[in-house]
Formats: C-alpha cells, sequence, structure tokens
C-alpha cells in the first residue's frame, strides 16, 4: 500500500521542483497556491510531480478545482485510495 501524501510532501515539491524559499511555505493547510504565489506554471509542475511520484493522471477539470494546499493533499489521497 502506498503512503499518504502530506503536507511535508507537498512541501518538498514546492520547495524541490517550484524552486519556492523553504520559509515561506506557512504551516497552513488552508492557504491558497495563490497565496503562496503559485502561478499556473508552478501549479502545472506540481500537478506533474504527484502524477509522477503516484503513476495517475490529473485531468484538468480535477486540477482547477484545487485551490489550496488542503485540497492538493486530500485530492490525492483519494487518488491513492481508489487505486488501492
Amino acid at each position: 500500500m502506498t503512503e499518504p501524501f502530506t503536507f511535508g510532501d507537498l512541501k518538498e515539491i514546492l520547495v524541490q521542483r517550484v524552486g519556492i524559499p523553504r520559509d515561506q511555505i506557512v504551516d497552513d493547510p488552508g492557504v491558497s497556491f495563490a497565496a503562496l504565489g503559485l502561478d499556473s506554471l508552478a501549479l502545472v509542475e506540481v500537478q506533474l510531480a504527484v502524477q509522477q511520484r503516484y503513476g495517475f493522471s490529473i485531468p484538468d477539470e480535477d486540477a482547477q478545482r484545487i485551490l489550496t494546499v488542503s485540497d492538493a493533499i486530500s485530492y490525492t489521497n483519494r487518488r491513492i485510495q481508489e487505486r488501492g
């Protein structure tokens, strides 16, 4: 069984793949990606990182509804569970 996707996992993606300084990522799952300063290209980079790590695709219509850190974590964990 795949480990759950955590805030720490998302934080690593934001630091390693998007280039956000670690100290600029607030420890608040309700924070929006817009508030973190992510543009559409950065969001695509996050989407690609999750898809590569967990082996599922994220349809664009789903990606458009992922607005906060919490949304991303919940969505990813739901997809992980669906895969079994």
